[in-house]
């Protein structure tokens, strides 16, 4: 299989000079009078896949695996000198790969022992990482989780989110949105982007990104039965966020216009009438007034118990109650009741009193 695989490597890349063996630890091969001067053949064993490659998942590669069998390699790899053991030790023989992971895993299927390579000295780590990046996406290859966590990547090694676009063809926003679905848990996002009946979308998670709270959104990530229950959940968090975001802007706003808190059993008391509401607004609303303008004495400030509404109110004045026909008999009933029972009473009182006379005498 290997000197077909050199002949047929020779024929596409026309090396027909005499190709001749480094005796170096490098494994590579020189090759004389070629059209390309800066490409070499490199020994299988001599090159080893980036550790950082953002692509962890190589997909099918049956077809190209065939093709080169019958045709060989029709482009070149790039390498770097050097490369990490898996202890994440540098060791300063053999290559790294940094274009050409899906061909050189196919190619090693396919039983090549020697691959042609185009050699770059001197590229950074962020360099690297962001070379594998756009390769990738120029053909559409990353998944989601794989584009998030390429950029994440970039960031730590100090590429900024505007070189990021720049050398991905992304926007700033399209960065953005990835670097933040980056900060959710990894592994739950991969077991839903593998669920088939999840249906994970960008739209799904640009939803999530709107929560605030990191936590929260990974809670909601892991408990939502789908993309439609995912929006929901989202939805009612960036809504209870705001809400709570509201309160404490509502109660700035009662310290400027000098309006106290009402007691704090005043939250349960909304229904039962010990308080007149002068002015109320609702948490969930987007415009919130500039200032507040109250000048009732005993105005206070209520969050009632809805978690929803605040309210400024005042005591309600007890007033005096209008009897009805039936509650003044029944009172003139209830009196003249007590007056019988009194008068018994003294009746009772002086008889017992005559009778112990008499028995004294």
């Amino acid at each position: 299989m290997g000197k077909i695989t050199y002949r047929l490597i020779e024929k596409e890349l026309a090396f027909p000079g005499s190709i001749k063996e480094d005796e170096g630890k490098r494994g590579m091969i020189n090759m004389e009078n070629t059209k390309e001067s800066n490409l070499v053949l490199i020994r299988t064993d001599s090159i080893h896949p980036h550790p950082d490659n953002p692509r962890k998942d190589l997909g099918d590669l049956t077809e190209l695996t065939d093709s080169i069998k019958k045709n060989g390699i029709m482009q070149n790899l790039t390498v770097i000198p050097g490369h990490w053991e898996e202890s994440g030790h540098w060791e300063e023989d053999g290559y790294t790969l940094i274009i050409g992971h899906r061909r050189f895993a196919a190619g090693k299927t396919a039983g090549l022992e020697v691959f042609p390579c185009r050699i770059i000295d001197d590229m950074e780590h962020g360099e690297q990482v962001a070379t594998m990046l756009e390769e990738n996406m120029q053909r559409n290859d990353l998944t989601i989780w794989e584009q998030a966590n390429g950029f994440q990547m970039m960031l730590d090694l100090g590429i900024t989110e505007e070189q990021i676009s720049e050398r991905t063809g992304f926007s700033k926003t399209t960065v953005r949105h990835r670097l933040n679905i980056a900060k959710l848990n990894q592994d739950e996002l991969k077991k839903k982007e593998k669920d088939e009946n999840f249906q994970l979308t960008l739209k799904d998670l640009y939803e999530l990104e709107k929560v605030k709270d990191i936590k929260r959104r990974n809670s909601i990530l892991k408990e939502a039965r789908d993309s439609d229950n995912m929006r929901w959940l989202a939805h009612m968090a960036v809504r209870e966020e705001n809400m709570k975001e509201n309160k404490k802007k509502y109660i700035e706003l009662f310290k400027a216009a000098g309006i106290p808190m009402a007691p704090a059993k005043a939250s349960e008391q909304r229904w039962n009438n010990k308080w007149e509401t002068v002015k109320d607004w609702r948490l969930d609303d987007e415009k919130l007034p500039k200032e507040i303008k109250i000048k009732k004495k005993d105005a206070v400030y209520v969050f009632w118990n809805d978690n929803r509404t605040v309210a400024v109110v005042t005591p309600k004045k007890k007033e005096d109650k209008k009897l009805s026909e039936w509650e003044i008999k029944k009172q003139e009933r209830d009196k003249r009741k007590k007056e019988l029972k009194q008068k018994n009473k003294e009746l009772c009182k002086d008889i017992e009193t005559f009778i112990k006379g008499i028995v004294a005498v």
